[in-house]
């Protein structure tokens, strides 16, 4: 693990030097994590996209999905993040890390990673909601600080774009940063399969999702609403580019992903 090399890669694509050091922090709990819970979890969501997927947006959420019906405790993996995580926080300059544990009857569990002046840094989210596709997992060998090895599984391109294509229709309320993350996922050339699509057709259809509302959500990813949840959470040059053209590259990316639904 080469500190400088990581923090130089987040900052080279546009990252903050503090939203770097968070970068590098989750690369290390996801390590953590992994080599000491080889088979237990699979990572998905916004970090995901910019560990392995070369997304800019700003992700403070370490997702992680159950693999087992009787997963790690969230006690058992704070106590790999207390190990490993203080050493690379002060070779970073980042001080003393402070750790909460925080209950959810739906999740296994959520552990929130602070400073030393309690400014939160990330969260590790432990879910049981749902279960992966296990052929559409890759794994990512790396080594920590002590030269062990982990193997990282996450999700690819192909899951994630189906997580990403329900969250935008199926959360309570419409989130441009769903709609940014399809437009990367897109432009990596990401497509669903027949059995993504089938699991697609099967939450719409559960879910009463029709062309009508699919459009409505899609008209709700307008100017003001891209201006005001990208703008923080995306490096300048990268969020300019979508407000010169009104964020109509979200927008078609949408309509190219329900194309058949509607």
């Amino acid at each position: 693990m080469n500190i400088a090399r990581q923090l130089a890669n987040y900052e080279g694509k546009g990252f903050t030097p503090d939203r770097a050091r968070v970068n590098v922090l989750m690369e290390g709990a996801a390590t953590a994590i992994f080599r000491d819970f080889p088979e237990a979890f699979v990572l998905f969501g916004g970090a995901t996209l910019i560990l392995y997927h070369n997304s800019v947006r700003h992700s403070a959420d370490l997702d992680l999905l159950s693999r087992t019906s009787e997963p790690p405790s969230k006690e058992t993996v704070l106590k790999s993040l207390e190990k490993d995580l203080p050493s690379l926080a002060e070779a970073m300059g980042i001080g003393r890390l402070q750790f909460e544990l925080d209950e959810s009857s739906a999740l296994v569990g959520k552990i929130y990673v602070s400073g030393r002046e309690k400014e939160r840094l990330f969260r590790v989210d432990l879910s049981k909601l749902g279960s992966p596709i296990e052929n559409e997992i890759e794994s990512h060998p790396v080594n920590d600080e002590a030269g062990r090895v982990a193997v990282i599984k996450s999700a690819t391109k192909e899951l994630l774009l189906l997580q990403k294509a329900e969250a935008f229709l199926l959360r309570r309320n419409v989130k441009a940063r769903d709609a940014y993350d399809i437009h990367v996922l897109k432009s990596l050339k990401a497509e669903l399969n027949s059995n993504l699509r089938a699991h697609l057709e099967d939450a719409l259809l559960w879910n009463e999702v029709d062309s009508d509302f699919i459009l409505a959500r899609i008209e709700k990813v307008d100017f003001n609403r891209c201006r005001l949840e990208l703008k923080p959470i995306l490096p300048p040059d990268i969020y300019a580019g979508l407000e010169d053209v009104e964020f109509e590259r979200l927008r078609n990316a949408l309509k190219e992903l329900y194309q058949e639904w509607l």
